[in-house]
Formats: structure tokens, C-alpha cells, sequence
């Protein structure tokens, strides 16, 4: 959008109206299903599958590296804001940390991560450290409400609540599907008419602590202390010294995530960092969103791997050829 459009107040507020209530109906408003074990889809149980695979090679691959030396934990950093994650950890049952502490009103703080869990085994006290997923989601959750400048657990009963509002206002505001090219979005918003259930929706909205996809998005991951704390546990541990991260269906696209990397790839020759990319053209945006952020690559210690065509590298695909292989290797 032209920078230099003046725009009233009511119409900017239709066009936060109009992108938020996409970016409802297409990310959040089809969480609950991925919760309820009741409604049964394809997509869903495919989906959830790759993901209980993914956790349960990486909880085998720590659990069987020998060293005494090395914590087992494995840090999951994701921007996706839904519960894909939490449910495949649940379902698989394996020891998980969200951040959250207590039962009745659990509340988010950065305190909570980093424990280490050992166990004894019952009739003869051995005693082993059993691996422990970090999730570290550093554009918030839907698990994830604010109240009183705190971030405490949802049950995701603000989507019903949203839901209703978005159902008001919906056949008000810019169709995204008949509405492509910014040149139109202009167009469009001037033709419609504000209206005050616009801000019932917004108020329902803003109570999810989720980075949305505004212009406002790298502004509210640095000032929001939520944010910025947890891009920060990115930074420390990519210091660390022989740390390697894996990079799946993320194209480094988003600058204040993308630079983090980099730094870190450029100070520490120790870090390894294993870019996936789904195909020869994926790889190819990758590595220029890198060269966005830095055309040098002081020790060479960024690969940028595609599949070998026709395959292409899904989350199916990168379970069963890398991290199973990898399995395969240790045993």
C-alpha cells in the first residue's frame, strides 16, 4: 500500500477489520478441531501424524546419544501461532514445557523453561535423564491470552467468542477473495461503510497474544517484552557452542528472525544450521532472503539443502530421510 494514502480513521480501521478476520478464517479459526478427538479429518490426522513422527525420532535420537556431558533437551522454536505442537506432545506423551506454570490459572514466563527431568526407576532407584521439548513459540499461541499485561493459558474459547463477533461484520468489510492487488484494496475500502461492530470484533480479537501478519508484525516482536525475551532465548542458544539447528518450512523470510540467525551463524563457526527447503525454487528464495540480511557467510556453516527431484522435501518426507536416517545411524 502507498505509504503516502491518507486514509481515515474508519477505513484503516476496515482494513485491520478485513486482514484480521482473514487471517481468522484461514489460521484460527480451525484450531478447536485439531483439539477435539471427536471430529475426524484427513488433513488433520495427516498433519498430526508428520508431527508425532517428528517428535518422536527427536526424543529417541537424544535419548540414545551417549553423553553425560549434554543436557537432553530439545529447544522447538516455531512462529506458527497454532496447537499442532502441544497436541502431538500431549498425544505422544512425551515431557513437554510451554512455559506455563500451575493448573488452575497457569501464567507464561520465561522462568518456567530449561528444566531438566530425571526419573528413578521404581524397584532399584536407577536414575536417568529423560529428554524434555522446550516450545518456544515466538509469535504466540492460541494457547495464549492476555489479561492484566500477563499472558495466562487459554482454552481457546476466544475463537468461539471471535468467531461471533467476525460472523457481524464479515459481509461488511473487503473480500480478500475478489480483492488480489493492492490497487484495488484502496478502491474497495473507500466503497464500504464503517461500522461500530467493526470494534466489538477488534476487542474480542486483541484479548489473543499472537504476532499478526500487519506491517506491524517486526515492530511487535521487538517492543513486546514477551517477544523479545523469547527471540532472545533464540540468540543465546544459537551462541552456544556445537548447537545445530534444523530449519523446516521456514524461509527466513522474517527479518528480525532471519538477522538473529546470521549473527549467531557468524560468531559462533561452531553452529551448524541445516536450512530444508521443499524445492529446487524454495531453495533458491531462501538464499536470497539470506543474502537480504547478509551477503557473507563468514564460516561457511549454513547448508541450504534441496531434495533430489521429483521429490520434494514435506514434513513426511524430512522425517523419513533425515532425521529417521539419523536414527538409523545411532543404532
Amino acid at each position: 500500500m502507498n505509504e503516502n494514502t491518507t486514509l481515515t480513521f474508519e477505513e484503516k480501521e476496515i482494513i485491520r477489520v478485513s486482514i484480521l478476520g482473514k487471517y481468522y478464517d484461514t489460521v484460527i479459526s480451525k484450531n478447536p478441531i485439531i483439539v477435539d478427538d471427536t471430529k475426524v479429518e484427513a488433513n488433520k490426522t495427516l498433519v498430526m501424524d508428520n508431527y508425532k513422527e517428528f517428535l518422536v525420532l527427536l526424543n529417541t535420537i537424544v535419548l540414545k546419544r551417549k553423553s553425560s556431558i549434554l543436557n537432553k533437551q530439545v529447544n522447538l522454536f516455531t512462529t506458527n501461532i497454532d496447537v499442532f505442537f502441544e497436541k502431538a506432545l500431549e498425544v505422544t506423551q512425551l515431557e513437554y514445557n510451554d512455559g506455563f506454570y500451575g493448573r488452575f490459572n497457569p501464567v507464561f514466563s520465561l522462568t518456567n523453561f530449561k528444566k531438566s527431568l530425571f526419573k528413578k526407576s521404581l524397584h532399584y532407584d536407577n536414575t536417568s535423564e529423560i529428554p524434555v521439548f522446550n516450545l518456544l513459540k515466538v509469535h504466540g499461541s492460541l494457547t495464549w491470552k492476555s489479561e492484566k499485561e500477563k499472558i495466562v493459558y487459554s482454552e481457546l474459547k476466544e475463537i468461539e467468542e471471535i468467531k461471533s463477533k467476525w460472523n457481524a461484520v464479515k459481509t461488511k468489510v473487503i473480500d480478500f477473495a475478489t480483492t488480489d492487488k493492492l490497487s484495488h484494496f484502496i478502491t474497495e475500502v473507500a466503497s464500504k461503510t464503517h461500522d461500530t461492530t467493526f470494534n466489538d470484533f477488534l476487542v474480542a480479537y486483541d484479548k489473543l497474544a499472537v504476532v499478526n501478519p500487519t506491517k506491524e508484525k517486526f515492530q511487535d516482536t521487538i517492543l513486546n517484552l514477551h517477544y523479545y525475551e523469547l527471540l532472545r532465548v533464540l540468540s543465546n542458544e544459537l551462541e552456544k557452542e556445537n548447537t545445530i539447528l534444523f530449519i523446516l518450512g521456514f524461509s527466513l523470510a522474517d527479518e528480525h528472525i532471519r538477522e538473529i540467525v546470521l549473527r549467531a551463524a557468524n560468531s559462533n563457526p561452531t553452529l551448524a544450521i541445516k536450512v530444508f527447503a521443499y524445492d529446487s525454487a524454495a531453495k533458491t528464495t531462501i538464499e536470497e532472503n539470506v543474502k537480504k540480511g547478509n551477503t557473507t557467510i563468514r564460516y561457511n556453516n549454513i547448508d541450504f539443502i534441496e531434495p533430489v527431484a521429483p521429490e520434494n522435501y514435506d514434513f513426511k518426507t524430512i522425517n523419513a530421510n533425515i532425521f529417521k536416517a539419523v536414527l538409523d545411524k545411532i543404532d
